[in-house]
């Protein structure tokens, strides 16, 4: 296909270049960016254009992400020509039947799924089975572990339901019960592997030797709460998981799991679409999977067990990735066999051995900085042919220059390999600093949403994003996790962030929404990757961005699309606020008031207008502080309203309410307007007081008494209102803190408690004897 795009044919005619939608949900994760790079990379070798949708499932539960699912309406036989669907990652939260009626919605275009199987549509699959079967076989036969859990992926999902029958086939195979409570269902996200521990641990009480999980987000975000709790992996627990995501290289202990061509079945896919373009039938292509031996499951890192000076072949042992051959591996293993028959040859000296590692630097320099797979791969490829290359038939002169080959390939690897690791982090804390201009200049204008828009687009480009088209609607739409999604009429170009000639004229043109996607917006001679994202905020759906951006950081940008819509937001409520206010600095300065305000309420208890536990902490450490510099002695107060549920059982709870704010005043009325006075919750209230010391303690307990007396007597109440105390006296130079006083206090109150109590009961007694 890479002849098609934008090629004349015989006939001279012009072709017009394909361009492929692909959805996918998700893409923060390690899987989903693979797919993504699959999809890109196969895309640019068939010259064709690629439109990512990258929602959620359609169904998705989850707070307010089912907004990002607009953009799937988008997706029609007028912008795409084939669309892929990464039907692996959307199923989730659906039936078959709700699946099949989201799918059947764009059957009128050349449809591709990746991992799950469609009848009737072309599917790229894998082959669960095998690597998962050498999983379990490994973890029952070669480490002898018995009792393992399972955390499966959604019921709904076949390639999870496939998972689960590998796991249960293996017990039965080795002749263990299948225990129920062993298994727990997840989701593949990783808030499902540490839900699935809690499940596991605290909820069943049940434990376990080995846990396998039916991805590697669950396996490793499961390990990692594990650890947590005090396991040791592997020696308390054996993890394994499924993908082989770059994550699961460098996780601590490194994850065993299940290599799978996720790459592979991106670019496969890319392929099936061609050929559905070119009139081809529909078909499948299932592709293999392979065992990952590291050394969550109590293995040695194979890359290292392979590097024994023996020289001999540890079959079957060799890492891989499942990835068949590509053009620089060969290259790779070309040089490998000159430096071999140079070494037999004699010819591997100084000169030889420094051409060679010229030729070596310059495949590895052709590799970008996202693709470190390759360079670990090629490391291993070393490792490989080395153990192949019969090093004790050969003589020791040999051997010696072979060796000095092999070091200082693996050392420009790694040279390699940091380097673009340094480049990365660059890359990563450039964008950083970024994402904070953007959000500092987005709000530096808020009378103008076009402008403030514009003045952000130097610093996309700097993050990598090449083009920058935003579509607002005129007014938020509101849109409800019950309710459908209906487009509103007409759409505004509000930005166009382009290069191209002529682009920044269509700023300000009004379309329906289905047309952001038409191919005649974007008329360019250059083939283009763009991602469609929904904008929003909550329940009101504000536009869509459409933008090319850079994929070595794709967390940035999902980072930018949410900044943009909160910043979007506070601009439309600043404007909103303009439209009443008279001028800008009227507006600041009430939304200053109003924070304070809020900050007021935070600290505040609402029923007896007394700081609350947050306010007092705040107020008590500051004058703590001082007391300190000021070298006084001071007495922290813990009081307790006695009875407080008796009073709200018998009476109801405004008459607990009545109780609670009582004792509020008779608090204010014993202690000073300077002294920290504040509910702590419920029927708990504390004092915290400077200039005073031990020798008052009774004078304020008289004063608590009076006061409380004299409402009693007054109050014509059928319940009596009592506090018990905890007092405890403090000096400047002691070394506590307020929490330990806090502390203190609650156990001498306690004891108060406790004596009031028992006297209580002598008197019950008293009474019962006369």
């Amino acid at each position: 296909m890479a002849d098609n795009g934008n090629k004349k044919n015989d006939t001279g005619a012009k072709k017009k270049r394909p361009t492929f939608g692909f959805f996918v949900s998700e893409l923060e994760n390690p899987y989903a960016q693979t797919l993504c790079r699959g999809i890109t990379d196969a895309a640019a070798a068939a010259d064709a254009n690629v439109i990512i949708f990258p929602g959620k499932s359609p169904k998705v539960p989850y707070n307010y992400r089912y907004q990002y699912n607009a953009i799937y309406k988008l997706a029609s036989k007028n912008n795409i020509d084939a669309l892929i669907l990464a039907t692996g990652t959307m199923v989730n939260f659906l039936s078959d039947e709700e699946f099949k009626e989201f799918y059947s919605r764009y059957t009128d275009i050349p449809l591709v799924s990746i991992s799950i199987r469609i009848d009737g549509i072309s599917s790229v699959l894998i082959d669960n089975k095998v690597g998962l079967r050498d999983v379990f076989e490994h973890l029952i036969a070669a480490h002898k572990l018995e009792k393992i859990a399972f955390i499966s992926g959604p019921e709904s999902n076949i390639e999870a339901q496939e998972r689960f029958s590998v796991y249960r086939n293996a017990l039965e195979r080795h002749g263990l019960a299948f225990d129920p409570n062993l298994v727990v269902n997840g989701d593949f996200t990783k808030y499902a592997g540490v839900e699935a521990i809690k499940e596991f641990l605290d909820n069943r009480g049940v434990t376990f030797q080995a846990l396998a999980a039916a991805n590697d987000e669950m396996a490793l975000s499961a390990m990692e709460e594990l650890q947590k709790r005090g396991f040791r992996i592997p020696e308390d627990v054996a993890i394994v998981g499924f993908d082989n995501v770059e994550s699961a290289h460098y996780s601590s202990p490194s994850l065993t799991t299940v290599a799978q061509p996720i790459y592979e079945q991106a670019y496969k896919a890319v392929e099936l679409a061609c050929q559905l373009i070119d009139g081809g039938e529909a078909r499948d292509v299932t592709l293999p999977t392979s065992m990952v031996q590291r050394e969550s499951c109590g293995c040695f890192s194979q890359v290292a067990a392979l590097a024994d000076a023996s020289g001999e072949d540890p079959a079957g042992c060799v890492e891989t990735d499942a990835h068949q051959i590509d053009c620089d591996t060969a290259k790779v293993e070309a040089i490998l066999q000159k430096a071999l028959a140079g070494a037999i040859k004699g010819g591997l000296d100084n000169d030889g051995n420094l051409e060679l590692l010229k030729e070596l630097s310059s495949v590895i320099n052709s590799v970008v900085s996202d693709r470190e797979e390759k360079l670990r791969s090629w490391q291993n490829s070393i490792t490989d042919f080395r153990a192949r290359a019969g090093l004790p038939a050969l003589g020791v002169d040999t051997v010696i220059r072979l060796e000095d080959f092999f070091h200082k390939a693996r050392m420009l690897l790694l040279e390699t390999y940091f380097k673009n690791d340094l480049k990365r982090w660059d890359i990563y804390h450039n964008d950083i600093v970024g994402l904070r201009d953007v959000l500092s200049l987005l709000i530096l204008d808020v009378t103008n949403t076009k402008a403030a828009l514009r003045s952000i687009i130097p610093n996309l480009r700097e993050m990598g994003i090449a083009c920058f088209y935003v579509f607002l609607h005129d007014a938020a739409v509101k849109h409800k996790i019950t309710t459908n999604w209906n487009f509103p009429k007409k759409v505004t170009l509000v930005v166009a962030g382009d290069d191209r000639l002529g682009s920044s004229e269509l700023s300000g043109k009004t379309m329906p929404v289905e047309c952001i996607l038409d191919s005649n917006l974007y008329d360019r001679e250059e083939r283009y990757t763009f991602v469609v994202s929904s904008l929003f905020y909550m329940e009101e759906h504000i536009g869509f961005v459409v933008c090319e951006p850079n994929f070595n950081d794709i967390y940035i940008f999902e980072s930018l699309i949410v900044e943009i819509s909160c910043a979007l937001k506070l601009i439309s409520l600043v404007q909103t606020r303009h439209k009443i206010e008279e001028r800008l600095q009227n507006a600041l300065e009430e939304l200053e008031k109003y924070n304070e305000h809020l900050s007021s309420i935070s600290e505040t208890d609402e029923l007896t207008e007394l700081l609350n536990r947050r306010g007092f902490m705040n107020h008590a450490r500051h004058m703590f502080s001082m007391a300190r510099r000021m070298k006084k002695d001071g007495i922290l107060f813990f009081a307790d309203l006695d009875g407080l549920k008796t009073i709200n059982d018998t009476y109801g709870h405004e008459e607990g309410d009545n109780a609670i704010k009582v004792t509020a005043s008779v608090l204010r009325k014993t202690f000073r307007e300077s002294d920290v006075l504040a509910r702590l919750g419920g029927d708990e209230f504390t004092v915290f007081t400077l200039n005073t010391n031990a020798q008052m303690l009774e004078r304020f307990e008289s004063r608590i008494a009076e006061f409380v007396d004299d409402y009693n007597q007054k109050s014509g109440k059928p319940y009596k209102v009592s506090i018990s105390f905890g007092m405890v006296p403090f000096c400047h130079t002691d070394k506590v803190d307020v929490e330990t006083l806090m502390h203190k206090a609650d156990v001498l109150l306690y004891q108060q408690k406790k004596e009031k109590r028992r006297k209580a009961a002598a008197e019950v007694s008293e009474k019962a004897g006369s």
